[in-house]
């Protein structure tokens, strides 16, 4: 690209685009804070390659589930297909998830498929030049090395910093073949002087939501993190026992219906998120957990919606109560700390809400034993079930 051609579409494009374009690395890592652009300048960049690229290309746009790919980066990228004319040209096969587009001057056709890791079968099985991965950090390991080992050319990777611990800090960024870049909303030319204002709003709130979210930067185990001790282990190893409990927190519009199983052995914890949606009725509810196989399983929910789980019962859901009473939130985070907790590393909502579920903070910077209302929902659900199981005050039998 000549200085000319780069002034010219310089206006239109982030930085982030012209870091990826001159960048050699086979892992190209953006890493940054919210609205920063990063996602929409990647896009950008895979659009150019589609009208650039001599050879013909092979690029997949990955996210860790359908759902999510949809709603966000292929949503994007589809626009801006449209917005430059491009998509126009090419086509577009909603049935198999893929875009392909000829371009003339080269005399090359280039395929852009849009994968979900849900679908192993095509994760597994392709080769391409490049990849795409939304939101990385969403992915294991071992999802990352299936990827990488069928690609050929490099992986560009999009992620906000919100774990403390993550193995692309351990596995990616420590390489010689890596460049990382840290952008923030100030880097996205695009950003109305309303949102600015709002995103910055966040740095009075909440300091540790700002380092990562405003900042850009790796967030870090603080101080008034409620949990930082758990384990994190592959759900397929977690233990045989006789009986698994679950833990339900009720959400429809502005919170998901979020549940958790708990299995226990000794003093330790086995946690799994069974499910974190938004829109559930409880008909959907109980339908979804005999699809699962979880219609036999002893169910513990908020007892501040008697007729939500009145219906769980109706729909032969085994649905109880769960034991609460002044005192029993706190009283239920000091149990769950009596016992050393394994989340299985599927469980990402689950992660998420466990590296930002802090106490409160006053503004002389003193720390008190109340929970903030937020990033709670399988926090709520996984003590519904500990403390109405394995509290002293359960006035009941438990199988």
């Amino acid at each position: 690209m000549e200085t000319s051609e780069r002034q010219e579409v310089s206006q239109y494009l982030n930085k982030q685009f012209y870091q990826i374009h001159e960048s050699k690395a086979r892992f190209r890592v953006q890493q940054g804070g919210t609205r920063s652009g990063k996602t929409w300048a990647c896009c950008q960049y895979i659009a150019f390659l589609l009208t650039e690229s001599s050879k013909p290309l092979v690029i997949s746009i990955i996210r860790k589930t359908l759902p999510a790919l949809k709603g966000s980066v292929q949503r994007d990228f589809l626009q801006i297909l449209q917005e430059t004319g491009i998509y126009w040209n090419g086509n577009h096969n909603k049935a198999e998830n893929t875009f392909k587009y000829y371009d003339g001057e080269n005399e090359v056709e280039h395929l852009v498929e849009f994968l979900s890791v849900d679908e192993p079968q095509k994760i597994r099985g392709r080769k391409r030049n490049i990849a795409l991965l939304e939101e990385t950090n969403e992915l294991l390991l071992e999802d990352f090395r299936q990827i990488n080992m069928r690609t050929t050319d490099f992986i560009i990777m999009t992620f906000n910093p919100s774990d403390p611990v993550h193995w692309i800090y351990d596995e990616i960024i420590p390489r010689n073949d890596c460049d990382v870049w840290i952008t923030t909303y100030k880097d996205n030319m695009y950003l109305s002087p309303e949102l600015i204002k709002e995103i910055e709003r966040m740095k009075e709130r909440d300091h540790d939501y700002w380092r990562v979210y405003g900042e850009g930067q790796r967030a870090v185990l603080s101080r008034r993190q409620i949990y930082n001790n758990w384990k994190f282990i592959d759900y397929k190893d977690f233990p045989t026992v006789d009986y698994v409990y679950l833990g339900l927190d009720f959400g429809f519009s502005n919170d998901p219906l979020a549940i958790c199983e708990v299995r226990k052995v000794n003093d330790k914890l086995y946690v799994h998120e069974i499910c974190y949606k938004k829109g559930m009725t409880n008909q959907d509810t109980a339908t979804f957990l005999f699809d699962k196989g979880y219609g036999d399983t002893l169910v513990y929910y908020d007892s501040a919606e008697p007729k939500s789980g009145e219906e769980l019962r109706r729909l032969n859901i085994m649905a109880k109560p769960a034991i609460k009473g002044q005192g029993s939130i706190n009283a239920g985070i000091s149990l769950i700390k009596e016992f050393d907790v394994y989340l299985s590393n599927e469980s990402k909502n689950f992660i998420d809400e466990y590296h930002s579920y802090y106490w409160h903070e006053l503004k002389d910077g003193t720390i008190i034993n109340k929970p903030m209302d937020r990033m709670n929902h399988l926090h709520d659900a996984l003590r519904y079930c500990v403390y109405s199981v394995y509290s002293k005050r359960n006035d009941f039998f438990v199988i």
